[in-house]
C-alpha cells in the first residue's frame, strides 16, 4: 500500500473563487514558473484597493488609507498570511498522517475519514450564511457613502477576504479539534521503535505547534491593527471595547486549540504507552516463578524474560507528549506573547 496520503476529497473554498475569477488560467498563462492562483487573486484585489482606489480617492481629495492610518497594512499581510498558512496547514495535514502511515495501519473504511476536514456542502453554507450577514450589516447599519467604500463593502470582502477567514477557520480547527480526536477514536497504535522516541507523531506535534504560529502570527497582525494607532501616538485614539473583548476572545481561543490538541494526543500516547507495559510485565511474571519473592524467585524462560526487557526498555523511552522540551519553550512563548503585549499597551493608555 502507498505510504502516501492524500486529502483527496478535500476542496479548497479560496482556490475554487480563484478559479471561478479566473486566476488559475492566468497563473498557467504567466511566464516563468506557475504562481499558486490564490496568491494571484488576493494580491490582485490588494493592489486593487491600495494602488487604484485609494489612489483614486487620494486625488479627489481624500487621504489614503495608508497615509490616514498606516496600520491597516496589517490587515492585507493578514490576509496573504491566511492564504499562506491554509497551504501550509493542509500539506501539514497530509504529511502528519503520511507520516503516521496511515493507509499502512488502519482499514480502508477507517481511513476515508481523514480524506477530508470538513465536507464542501458545510463550508459553502457557512461561507454563504457570512456573505448574507455582511451584507445586511452593510446594507442596514453601515451604509455605502461612496463608490470605493462599495467596491470593498460589497465585493471585496465578501468575495476576496472572507473566504480567506472562513477556510483558514476550517483548517485550523479540523487540525486542532477534529484530527486528534480521529486520531484517538481510531486507535492508532503507537511506533516504538521510532527514532525520535515520539511514537511515530513526531509530524503531527510539529503540525500542531507550527500551525498554531501561523495562527499567533495572524493574531499579533490583529493586535497590530487594533493597537496601531496607539502605537503611532494617534491624539484620542482608544480601542473600543469590542476590540480587546474580541483580541482576548481569539487569544483564549489559541490557547484551548493547542492545549486540547496536544492533551488529546498526549492522552492516547500515555494509554497505549501504559497498556503495553502492563502487557509486558504479565509476560515477566509469566517468565519467573515465584516473582514476588526476590530470594526464592527462579526464571523459567530466559529467552522470553531478555524478549520482554529489551521491549520494555524500547516502551518506557517513548515519550507520552508529541513534543519536546524545546518545542514546549516555543509553544509557551507564543502563548503569552500576545497577551502580554496588550497587557503593556493597556497599562501606557
Amino acid at each position: 500500500m502507498s505510504r502516501n496520503f492524500d486529502a483527496e476529497d478535500e476542496k479548497n473554498l479560496i482556490e475554487y473563487i480563484a478559479t471561478l475569477c479566473g486566476f488559475s488560467r492566468l497563473s498557467t498563462t504567466l511566464p516563468g514558473r506557475d504562481i499558486y492562483p490564490p496568491y494571484l487573486f488576493v494580491g490582485a484585489f490588494s493592489v486593487l484597493d491600495l494602488a487604484v482606489l485609494q489612489v483614486y480617492v487620494h486625488l479627489t481629495g481624500g487621504t489614503h488609507i495608508l497615509l490616514e492610518t498606516p496600520n491597516t497594512a496589517a490587515g492585507y499581510v493578514a490576509v496573504f498570511l491566511g492564504v499562506v498558512g491554509v497551504q501550509y496547514m493542509s500539506r501539514g495535514y497530509e504529511n502528519a498522517l503520511a507520516a503516521l502511515r496511515a493507509q499502512d495501519r488502519i482499514d480502508r473504511t477507517e481511513i476515508d475519514q481523514f480524506r477530508r476536514i470538513f465536507s464542501w456542502r458545510t463550508k459553502v453554507i457557512v461561507y454563504i450564511c457570512a456573505v448574507v450577514v455582511l451584507y445586511a450589516n452593510t446594507v442596514f447599519n453601515v451604509g455605502v457613502p461612496n463608490r470605493v467604500t462599495a467596491i470593498n463593502f460589497l465585493f471585496t470582502w465578501e468575495f476576496v477576504f472572507l473566504p480567506v477567514i472562513v477556510e483558514f477557520a476550517f483548517t485550523y480547527y479540523g487540525i486542532h479539534f477534529l484530527l486528534p480526536r480521529r486520531i484517538k477514536t481510531t486507535d492508532f497504535n503507537l511506533f516504538f521503535y521510532d527514532p525520535r522516541n515520539m511514537g511515530g507523531f513526531a509530524a503531527v506535534g510539529q503540525l500542531l505547534k507550527r500551525s498554531y504560529y501561523i495562527y499567533t502570527a495572524g493574531l499579533l497582525l490583529f493586535f497590530l491593527l487594533v493597537y496601531g494607532p496607539v502605537l503611532l501616538s494617534v491624539d484620542g485614539y482608544v480601542p473600543g471595547l469590542f476590540e480587546l473583548a474580541f483580541f482576548s476572545t481569539a487569544w483564549l481561543v489559541g490557547l484551548l486549540s493547542i492545549g486540547y490538541s496536544m492533551y488529546t494526543i498526549h492522552q492516547l500516547m500515555s494509554d497505549k504507552k501504559e497498556r503495553r507495559i502492563r502487557e509486558i510485565e504479565t509476560e515477566i511474571h509469566q517468565a519467573i516463578e515465584n516473582p514476588y519473592d526476590i530470594n526464592n524467585s527462579n526464571v523459567v524462560n530466559p529467552d522470553k524474560l531478555d524478549d520482554a526487557r529489551r521491549r520494555l526498555k524500547q516502551v518506557r523511552n517513548t515519550r507520552v507528549y508529541p513534543a519536546t522540551f524545546t518545542m514546549w519553550s516555543q509553544i509557551a512563548i507564543s502563548v503569552l506573547l500576545p497577551q502580554l503585549l496588550q497587557l503593556t499597551v493597556q497599562l501606557a493608555l
